[in-house]
């Protein structure tokens, strides 16, 4: 699958594209927000994603860090492949094959698929999760994650805090992922 027919990357370290500009390639895209940190919180959750997943038929989920977006002297972007045939814990082992101690928490990373309908950003800076999705599959991220609405009013007071200092960059974010008036 071809990343950029999801998201829009930057063509090298010095034109990184990351929050709060839009990163998603799809202007037709739903956004849905979750607290960040790790792309699941458990088990449970991870069982839930799969099983979503392969009902849109996917069998793979591809990580791709954004290098730019993530302080680094390293030349080249951390990337998987996690079959979704895998449990939780292989799953948990890739994600500790980058950098431990910390796996991707202070990074920005890229998930997605083959079905090129949905795609999700985990953000270092806000520290939530973006899911970009079409609006056909946006109820079943909701149910996989918990999520009201958008996300948005359950989070507002956390990513304000994010952004207390540049009001600037917190409505721009607003406005490229849609959240102002969503929920």
């Amino acid at each position: 699958m071809d990343i950029h027919k999801i998201f829009n990357v930057g063509i090298d370290q010095k034109n990184v594209i990351c929050p709060p500009d839009q990163v998603f390639a799809r202007p037709e895209f739903e956004y849905l927000l979750t607290i960040g940190g790790d792309l699941v919180d458990d088990e449970k959750e991870y069982d839930k994603l799969k099983k979503f997943l392969k009902t849109i038929g996917e069998t793979e989920l591809y990580i791709c860090e954004n290098l730019g977006a993530t302080v680094t002297d390293r030349k080249s972007s951390f990337k998987t492949i996690i079959n979704l045939k895998e449990g939780y814990n292989f799953f948990q082992e890739k994600v500790r094959e980058f950098e431990p101690p910390f796996g991707w928490f202070t990074n920005h990373f890229y998930v997605y698929g083959q079905n090129e309908n949905w795609g999700i950003y985990i953000c270092e800076f806000p520290t939530i999760n973006i899911i970009g999705c079409k609006r056909d599959l946006s109820e079943e991220f909701r149910k996989v994650f918990l999520i009201n609405g958008n996300g948005y009013a359950d989070l507002k007071e956390f990513v304000d805090a994010e952004f207390q200092t540049q009001p600037d960059l917190l409505n721009n974010f607003l406005r490229h992922y849609q959240l102002e008036d969503s929920d």
